[in-house]
C-alpha cells in the first residue's frame, strides 16, 4: 500500500501536468486532445482553392484548425490583383455541423474600421470632407465641452477624445437617432481638449456616421455605402444584418471562446507572476477606468458575450467601428484595390478613388504614439485612419521597408494590404482569441505569403 508521502509524490506531478496542459493548450482543442492526443480535430472540411506556389500558406491555414487554434475560418490572398488563395475551413456552427464556406458571413469587429476609413476617403475624394476640417463645421452641435477644435483627422487617428463615454449606453439611447446624436455631441472631451491617442474602439464609427449623413446629399451612412460595394465589386458587407432586408441570417457564424477555466487559469497566472505588468488587467476590472468607459460603456445595454454576436437586437444596430459582417473574399477584394492605390483590378469596375492624391493623403504617416487604452499594442494610424502593421511589432518580415496597412479586429480577423509587393490578405474566423491584434494564426499566414511573393518577384528581376 502506498504511503501518504509516496501518494503525494505521485499525485502532485500528475495534477501539475494536467493543470499546465489545461492552461497552455490551444484555445479550441479539447482537454483529452491536449492530455493524450485523444478526440483531436479530424475530418476537417476544407473548401476553396489555392495556387500551387502557396502550398505553405494552405498548410498553415489547415494546421491552425487541426491544432485547435481555430474553429472555422476563411482566408483570401490577392497578389498583383489576382486571387491566388481562397480557402474556407472548419465549422461555421459546431453544434449543428454547418461547414464554414464562402457563403458564411462573419462579424469582423475593428477590421470594419478599415472599410469605414475607405468610405471617408471616398467622401474626401469627392470634396465633401477634408481631414483638416473641424468636425463642428459639418456638425455644429459637436462644438461643445472642449471639442471645438477637433478635426476629422483627429477622429480617424483616434485622437479626437471621444472614445470613452461617461455614461453607459442603453438600447433606448441608440434606438432614437435624435437622442443618440445629442449624447454623442454632448460627450465632454476625454482629455480636456488635448489630442491624445486613445483608441476609439466602438464610438469612432458612430461619430463618423453623424458627419457622413450631414454631408452626403442622400444622407447615407457607412452601411449604405458598404452595401453598394456588392454591386460594384462583388464585396459583401452588412453592418446591421438583422435590420437589412434580404440577408439570410443563417449565414452568420457565431463566435466560440476558449473555456472559462482556461481563461481563469491564464488570469491567475498573470496575477501570480511577480514580473508581469498588471496595469492593463487592473483597468479591465476598474469600473471608473478609461478602459471601462471605452469598451464597456458603449457596449449597448452592457450585455455579456462577444459583442452580442448571437443577439438579434444588437445585430440590428449599425456600428461602423465593429459591426461589419462579411467574409475573407469580400475584404481581400477591396484590399487588393487599396494595394493598387485605390484603382480597380477588374476591367469595367470603378476605381475606389478618382484621384491618386486621395490614396496618398489617406495613407500619409503622421506619428507613432502610445495608446492610452491599449498601451501594450502599438496602434499607429495614418492620416486617413488606416492602421500600420510595422515589422518589429507584428509580422517580423525580412524586408524592413515592407509593412502592411489596414485593420485588425478583436478575436483575430485581419484586413490588410501592402503596396510595395501588391499583396492583399484577409482573414475572418469564429474562433475568438483573447489576444489583442494579429496572433499566431495570422502572423504565420502573412509571413508565408510574403516570403513566397518576395521569392517570386526576386526571380522575375
Amino acid at each position: 500500500m502506498l504511503s501518504i508521502k509516496s501518494a503525494i509524490s505521485f499525485i502532485v506531478p500528475v495534477v501539475s501536468f494536467v493543470v499546465y496542459q489545461a492552461a497552455t493548450k490551444t484555445d479550441f482543442s479539447t482537454l483529452p486532445c491536449a492530455l493524450a492526443g485523444f478526440n483531436c480535430p479530424s475530418n476537417i472540411p476544407i473548401h476553396g482553392f489555392f495556387d500551387g506556389s502557396y502550398e505553405e500558406t494552405y498548410n498553415v491555414f489547415v494546421d491552425n484548425i487541426k491544432k485547435g487554434r481555430e474553429v472555422g475560418a476563411g482566408l483570401t490572398v490577392y497578389v498583383d490583383g489576382k486571387k491566388v488563395v481562397s480557402l474556407q475551413g472548419g465549422w461555421q456552427d459546431v453544434e449543428n455541423k454547418i461547414e464554414y464556406t464562402n457563403d458564411t458571413l462573419q462579424m469582423v469587429f475593428s477590421s470594419t474600421k478599415a472599410l469605414s476609413a475607405i468610405v471617408i476617403a471616398q467622401l474626401v475624394d469627392q470634396g465633401l470632407l477634408s481631414y483638416d476640417e473641424r468636425i463642428s463645421t459639418y456638425w455644429p452641435e459637436f462644438a461643445q465641452n472642449k471639442k471645438e477644435n477637433v478635426t476629422l483627422m483627429d477622429l480617424m487617428r483616434h485622437t479626437a477624445g471621444v472614445g470613452a463615454l461617461d455614461a453607459p449606453l442603453s438600447m433606448a439611447n441608440v434606438s432614437d437617432p435624435k437622442v443618440f446624436s445629442e449624447i454623442l455631441a454632448s460627450q465632454p472631451h476625454n482629455f480636456d481638449g488635448q489630442p491624445v491617442h486613445s483608441y476609439h474602439a466602438i464610438t469612432q464609427g458612430w461619430y463618423q456616421n453623424e458627419i457622413i449623413r450631414r454631408v452626403d446629399p442622400q444622407h447615407r451612412t457607412v452601411d449604405d455605402f458598404a452595401r453598394e460595394f456588392k454591386d460594384k465589386y462583388g464585396s459583401e458587407w452588412y453592418l446591421k444584418p438583422d435590420a437589412t432586408e434580404g440577408v439570410n441570417l443563417s449565414r452568420i457564424a457565431p463566435f466560440y471562446q476558449k473555456p472559462k477555466y482556461q481563461q481563469l487559469l491564464n488570469l491567475a497566472a498573470t496575477y501570480l507572476n511577480p514580473f508581469s505588468d498588471k496595469t492593463f488587467i487592473n483597468s479591465v476590472f476598474d469600473k471608473n477606468s478609461l478602459f471601462t468607459k471605452t469598451v464597456i460603456h458603449p457596449n449597448i445595454n452592457q450585455k455579456e458575450g462577444v459583442m452580442n454576436n448571437r443577439d438579434p437586437e444588437n445585430r440590428a444596430v449599425e456600428g461602423p467601428s465593429y459591426s461589419g459582417h462579411t467574409n475573407a473574399d469580400s475584404m481581400a477584394k477591396i484590399g487588393a484595390m487599396m494595394a493598387n492605390r485605390g484603382r480597380a483590378i477588374v476591367k469595367g469596375e470603378p476605381d475606389l478613388f478618382t484621384k491618386d492624391s486621395t490614396y496618398q493623403e489617406a495613407t500619409t504617416f503622421i506619428a507613432a504614439e502610445i495608446d492610452e487604452v491599449f498601451p501594450q499594442l502599438p496602434i499607429i494610424n495614418q492620416r486617413g485612419g488606416f492602421m500600420v502593421f510595422s515589422n518589429e511589432n507584428f509580422f517580423d518580415l525580412s524586408d524592413n521597408d515592407t509593412f502592411f496597412v489596414g485593420g485588425t479586429g478583436a478575436g483575430g480577423s485581419l484586413f490588410v494590404w501592402n503596396e510595395k509587393y501588391n499583396i492583399a490578405i484577409a482573414y475572418a474566423m469564429n474562433g475568438y482569441s483573447d489576444t489583442i491584434g494579429p496572433d499566431i494564426r495570422t502572423v504565420s499566414i502573412v509571413k508565408s505569403v510574403y516570403n513566397q511573393v518576395k521569392k517570386q518577384k526576386s526571380k522575375a528581376i
